[in-house]
């Protein structure tokens, strides 16, 4: 069983590199800070290091992970202890400093699911890749706002109703719906990661669900089934 980080290696640096730094947003719910740091880990061996940032909020990394060759950016908010955005301008010429940025673009408030407003997600123009990564754990238990973030853009983009059950037909329409949905304002390659996919029961469902996409969305995203906590991919 290869890696998750042994593909990401493989996805972004593979054929030794395009023209420029490599900027990967991490966009979704369920797992986007664990991945970056996962990635940083792993690439900060790079020559240039790695940058991690967002262009949201999200909350200073625990010292266990500052390990050389990784830097951070943002301005920490001394009340909320986040750090927020740096102007667009300042992020897009740091960037050229490192052989990697992992950028945090969304928020779900800690929750598993969520439903997109007109400005999320951040996404910069300088995005070389856009990571979507979804949970699937959440399937068969009531939709609801313990659940999902802006409950009332989810209803309306996929259909449920308050008190449903969760099911996969749901979350095709969250990952590729016609309403703002998960890839809606994504540049760059497009990969979908289904996340915490760590016993067979939950590779059947990610199989089902991946088998659900339309085929225009296949054609134009890698589509990948894994853990980011165990560190393997199962498709």
């Amino acid at each position: 069983m290869e890696s998750l980080s042994a593909w990401f290696d493989r996805e972004l640096f593979g054929d030794g590199g395009g023209a420029g730094p490599v900027v990967v947003t991490v966009i979704g719910s369920g797992g986007k800070t664990s991945l970056i740091w996962r990635l940083a880990r792993y690439f900060a061996c790079k020559p240039r290091g790695v940058l991690v940032t967002t262009t949201t909020k999200m909350f200073p990394p625990p010292e266990t992970e500052l390990l050389p060759g990784i830097s951070v950016a943002g301005r920490l908010n001394q009340q909320t202890g986040k750090l927020e955005a740096l102007p667009i301008e300042e992020l897009a010429e740091r960037i050229t400093a490192y052989d990697l940025t992992l950028i945090e673009g969304d928020g779900s408030r800690g929750l598993p699911l969520k439903g997109w407003t007109d400005y999320e997600p951040a996404v910069p123009p300088f995005t070389t890749i856009t990571a979507g990564i979804l949970p699937l754990w959440p399937l068969g238990k009531p939709v609801s706002a313990g659940l999902i973030h802006r409950l009332p853009l989810f209803c309306a983009l996929t259909g449920a109703e308050i008190g449903d059950a969760l099911k996969i037909e749901h979350l095709v329409k969250v990952i590729a719906g016609e309403k703002k949905c998960l890839f809606t304002a994504a540049l760059g390659r497009k990969i979908l990661f289904l996340n915490q996919i760590e016993d067979e029961g939950s590779a059947s469902q990610a199989e089902k669900l991946a088998a659900l996409l339309p085929g225009d969305f296949h054609a134009c995203c890698g589509i990948i089934a894994g853990s980011v906590r165990q560190d393997c991919i199962v498709f």
